[in-house]
């Protein structure tokens, strides 16, 4: 009887102990426009609801993957929000940056804000809801909440940082089972606790570890048939089964492969398909769930005292006794400074950088590599060296070959020294890790100190080369305008679109080189808050300095921009399709002395390469800077202070009622003879107190009244009624003169450029066949049709008194 007793026992105990391994096949994948989506719901009908947060949106798809609509919340958008479910034909979305639990219809619409108060606002990252009320975890404050859906009220919260039961370190995603039991990821204790309704302590599923059966960064959660849970490892982007709170290995593929994913934080079940959220990959993967048979030896069963240093090896994987040679490394980096671990917690189940290290460029180091480039530095330049403050790691798969170079445990470490004396430049980040303090954004510069020109040293390093920091951008006391914005829209600090996409400034509300550049998540390789190319970052705060196009800069008196040319030009090597911002600019790299300009404008350098021809200016009478030194032009600037072009013209201050971007005292023409407007800038210098009151010109009118004047533009240009250059009108000063070329030899085919070292000399004193004229003499113009053999005379002597005619209507 003894023996039939034994064999009756192990019949009854053998089916308990015959556990089933999962495999997945995939079916389908969403990734429509996604950024770093974070969590999932599916409703009744299939409709798959994706929390798309970086976008601050949820994306909704028919069950076969088309994309149906997308919802926002409208006016109350959302902000940050990392968890979603469905229940009860209403959408729960776990707003975390508005600290609050948003409901909305299954159209999107918004029916209820449940606002979410305390001492430390809370930021809900997962939720769940169970009999109209809504439970949800705390990553502000390391608790678990339960809230009324019908009037808000918070009815009871549990849990504290902490290692112990009950205790959390970051809970995130949540589930409930059959049993009204509550599933709770601990992310940082790598570990699910479940309580009961009442918030008691039951029991743990898995723990910290890398072996089958422990997690290391636990993120997602779903519950299978009642007696699977899945937890996903945003870290080692695998998805660990437990069937009957025991392990039985990892979710297999159809080969009977480890599944990965590059950072699954949020898992779903809906009619036995298995929903995965691969946040680094943008993506939603589905996959079909089938049962497998599998060994009841592989049942793992943990009973080894728990790992010693964890708090260590939630970053320094390789220090978990488990850990194999290769696994977790990044371009042959450390597990500890890999962008994937850092990833792992940022991605807000500890903390909310998706907008910075997930997304857009990054400050170059082993993970984000740029090729060597070539540029023109200024002479006076420095070479960057990286301070030893900053340790530097060596990869061997680098395309630059072996080569020290920085990681992201090259700036950041959670061992800062002086922590307490830390300041931070964004208020959403308590203690930023860094090495070195960054109180006023002045980590920059211990490597970039050749890009430093700050207003309020008086020994600027290198003046002129770099875009200028340390203005204050707010309202200057009474009578003191040094160092502070001259625009009073800058008085308010940065503007909202710069603000807004991170950029910020220093403690005492001056510029920083964060208020241009993000170290992480910026749209382009200049680590820009805004396009730059097009010269939106620079409209930003200069806006009186720009213009859309030629139309709206003549408006506002300014040089053009944003203007497409018909055929490239190369300026200092860079070829040139468009005129912007950067076409005359250059931030970092401007000539010494200039305003940071790509070359100096002294000789009229710059502006040759467009207005070619016009350099021949250079060294002749209308270089002011050899005939009238003192001349001062409205802008009080010498001639040697603004360079040969500047002196009477200037690109951004002019006055949209002054033609030709002038830049002198335009003055109002008092001479004896009628003027017509275009005129007046000549007379505006040839006139007594004038920069050339030596070469006054009193006669210069030509007869209009009932004459039809025609020319070729080209040969003698006449002006119409609006002051334009055209076949037919009256002859002004430019018919005959050319302001910009000395002699008419050196016509428009002439191509020399003045070196800017040759000494600058006086003309000779010229004649009147000479001087400034576009032609020697009047052979083969309109003037001929009038004057005949008398052309030669009239030409040669057109300013003088004598040979005018007598009785003569002048011009009206």
């Amino acid at each position: 009887m003894k023996h039939y007793f034994f064999l009756l026992v192990i019949l009854v105990i053998l089916p308990i102990n015959i556990y089933a391994g999962l495999l997945a096949e995939k079916t389908m994948q969403f990734e429509s426009d996604l950024d770093q989506p974070s969590d999932i719901a599916v409703d009744n009908d299939g409709r798959v609801y994706v929390l798309d947060g970086v976008n601050n949106r949820v994306v909704v798809y028919h069950p076969k993957g088309k994309k149906d609509f997308i919802f926002d919340g409208d006016k109350n958008s959302l902000k940050k929000p990392m968890g979603i479910t469905i229940a009860d034909g209403r959408v729960y979305i776990a707003d975390s940056g508005l600290h609050r639990i948003a409901v909305f219809n299954l159209q999107g619409k918004l029916l209820k804000s449940l606002a979410l108060t305390g001492e430390f606002p809370p930021e809900p990252v997962a939720l769940a809801v169970t009999e109209g009320v809504v439970t949800w975890s705390d990553r502000r404050n390391h608790r678990i909440c339960r809230t009324a859906v019908d009037t808000g009220k918070t009815l009871i919260c549990w849990g504290k940082r902490g290692e112990s039961k009950g205790d959390f370190q970051f809970p995130f995603q949540l589930k409930f089972d059959r049993d009204d039991y509550l599933h709770v990821v601990d992310v940082l204790n790598g570990r699910v606790q479940v309580f009961n309704h009442q918030g008691r302590h039951f029991s743990q599923i898995g723990r910290f570890g890398l072996e089958v059966g422990e997690l290391y960064r636990p993120n997602g959660l779903a519950l299978y048939n009642d007696d699977y849970l899945l937890v996903s490892d945003a870290y080692r982007g695998t998805v660990s089964v437990f069937q009957n709170n025991r392990s039985i290995g990892l979710l297999l593929d159809t080969e009977k492969k480890p599944l990965r994913f590059s950072a699954p934080t949020g898992l779903t079940i809906w009619q036995d398909h298995l929903y995965v959220v691969d946040a680094l990959n943008n993506r939603v993967e589905v996959f079909r769930l089938h049962k497998y048979e599998t060994d009841p030896l592989s049942v793992i069963n943990n009973t080894r005292a728990d790992l010693s240093q964890k708090n260590c090896a939630i970053c320094h994987l390789a220090w978990a006794p488990d850990y194999s040679t290769g696994e977790g490394e990044q371009d042959g980096v450390p597990p500890v400074a890999t962008e994937r671990m850092c990833y792992s917690c940022h991605h807000g189940a500890v903390l909310d950088s998706r907008q910075a290290i997930g997304r857009g460029e990054q400050h170059p180091d082993i993970h984000h590599q740029r090729k060597e480039v070539k540029n023109k530095k200024p002479a006076s330049a420095k070479k960057e060296k990286i301070p030893k403050a900053f340790p530097l790691l060596e990869s061997l798969t680098t395309l630059r070959g072996k080569k020290r170079q920085l990681s992201c445990g090259s700036c950041h470490t959670p061992h800062t020294k002086d922590i307490d004396k830390a300041d931070t430049l964004y208020s959403q980040h308590k203690n930023p890790w860094l090495r070195v303090l960054n109180n006023d954004g002045d980590l920059c510069q211990k490597c970039h100190e050749s890009k430093l020109d700050d207003v309020r040293n008086t020994q600027k390093p290198i003046n002129g080369t770099n875009h200028p920091v340390g203005i204050y951008l707010k309202t200057p006391p009474e009578n003191q305008t040094k160092n502070y914005a001259t625009s009073e829209k800058l008085h308010k600090g940065l503007p909202e679109s710069l603000s807004s996409n991170g950029a910020t400034l220093g403690r005492d509300q001056q510029m920083i080189c964060q208020s241009c550049h993000q170290i992480h998540g910026a749209i382009n390789k200049a680590l820009t808050p805004l396009n730059i190319d097009d010269g939106q970052l620079c409209a930003e705060c200069h806006d009186r300095q720009h213009a859309k196009d030629e139309k709206e800069a003549k408006k506002k008196g300014i040089h053009p921009v944003n203007i497409e040319l018909k055929e490239a030009l190369k300026i200092n090597g860079k070829e040139i399709k468009k005129i912007t911002c950067l076409t005359c600019h250059s931030i970092h790299n401007g000539e010494k002395g200039t305003a940071i300009l790509t070359l100096t404008d002294q000789d009229g350098k710059l502006c040759n390469n467009c207005h070619k021809k016009y350099e021949a200016v250079v060294n002749t009478d209308h270089d002011l800077r050899v005939t009238s030194k003192k001349y001062k032009n409205r802008f009080n600037h010498t001639p040697e202070q603004s360079g040969v072009c500047g002196t009477c013209h200037t690109m951004h201050r002019g006055n949209p009622d002054i033609p030709f971007l002038y830049a002198g005292e335009f003055q109002l023409y008092k001479g004896e003879e009628p003027a017509i407007e275009r005129d007046r800038l000549c007379l505006d210098c040839h006139r007594k107190k004038g920069s050339a009151e030596k070469m006054i010109v009193k006669h210069f009118s030509h007869p209009a009244k009932d004459l039809i004047l025609q020319s070729d533009p080209k040969a003698l240009p006449l002006i119409n009624a609006k002051n334009e250059i055209e076949e037919f009108g009256v002859i002004a000063c430019i018919t005959c003169h050319e302001p910009h070329r000395w002699e008419p030899k050196k016509n428009e085919k002439t191509k020399t450029i003045i070196a800017p070292e040759k000494a600058l000399t006086k003309n000779q004193e010229g004649t009147v066949l000479n001087s400034f004229l576009r032609r020697k003499g009047a052979k083969g113009t309109f003037c001929v049709n009038c004057h005949g053999l008398e052309t030669q005379v009239k030409y040669k002597y057109y300013h003088d008194k004598l040979s005018r005619d007598k009785n003569i209507d002048y011009i009206k």
